[in-house]
């Protein structure tokens, strides 16, 4: 893993602190939870924000709602060209800090949910962009964000398999020193973009885990995270 920047280090302590006795274990997007979104507004700063971009430009708040479920990701390679996404690639890029994440694997018409992660069991973070939409209604300005998405390597290739998809996806994820030109407002498009490219990473990791929603969901626990076996998911041994 490559060495983080100091100004995200102390910036990753200050949140630590912050979550003390609030740990996030399994949340839905579909659920717009409010999370903590590193900003870089004179300097950096953490700021709460929705999950579930409302473009500046919506006009309602039905309209805002609906938007939402449509924004909770971005797709990198549209990103300065999506009218809802394009202001907010330019003026207000984040960081989501995670240490995992789920997707589904699809397999024989089923689907299963994985809890992807990382060997060194470190923060990873994720690229969001970000917007603030005032409802005149209310009288609120509402902070939301979404997080980017680039074409799947070869490891989630392998996990976010949907027949339904246009191919497979995931977050993108920066490290090192990528980190702080995302968040330099003087970065230009061409160095931006140069970021979202997929990336292969030799410290990530999956396994199978309980249902994600219903009864037999373990909800937002430790217990959402742990390797759960199904059947159909085993390799059957070959005769011949």
């Amino acid at each position: 893993m490559n060495a983080v920047p100091d100004e995200i280090e102390a910036a990753l302590r200050i949140f630590r602190e912050q979550i003390k006795g609030k740990p996030l274990f399994a949340v839905s997007g579909f659920d717009h939870p409010s999370l903590p979104i590193l900003v870089n507004e004179a300097g950096l700063s953490w700021h709460s924000m929705h999950w579930g971009l409302i473009p500046h430009w919506c006009r309602s708040w039905n309209e805002a709602l609906e938007l939402m479920n449509m924004t909770l990701n971005a797709r990198s390679e549209t990103l300065f060209d999506k009218p809802a996404f394009s202001h907010a690639a330019r003026t207000r890029r984040g960081l989501l800090p995670i240490t995992g994440f789920y997707e589904y694997k699809h397999f024989k018409g089923k689907k299963f949910p994985h809890f992807i992660d990382w060997k060194d069991e470190e923060v990873r973070w994720l690229a969001c962009v970000c917007d603030e939409w005032k409802d005149a209604e209310r009288g609120e300005v509402v902070s939301t964000f979404t997080i980017v998405t680039a074409s799947a390597n070869k490891f989630m290739s392998g996990i976010h398999n949907n027949p339904d998809r246009d191919g497979p996806r995931m977050p993108v994820v920066l490290q090192g020193n990528d980190l702080m030109i995302w968040m330099d407002k003087q970065s230009t498009e061409e160095q931006v973009k140069e970021l979202l490219k997929p990336k292969e990473d030799d410290q990530i990791r999956a396994h199978a885990v309980k249902p994600l929603r219903g009864r037999n969901s373990p909800g937002n626990t430790k217990q959402a995270n742990e390797q759960h076996v199904y059947p159909e998911l085993i390799e059957q041994p070959r005769l011949f």
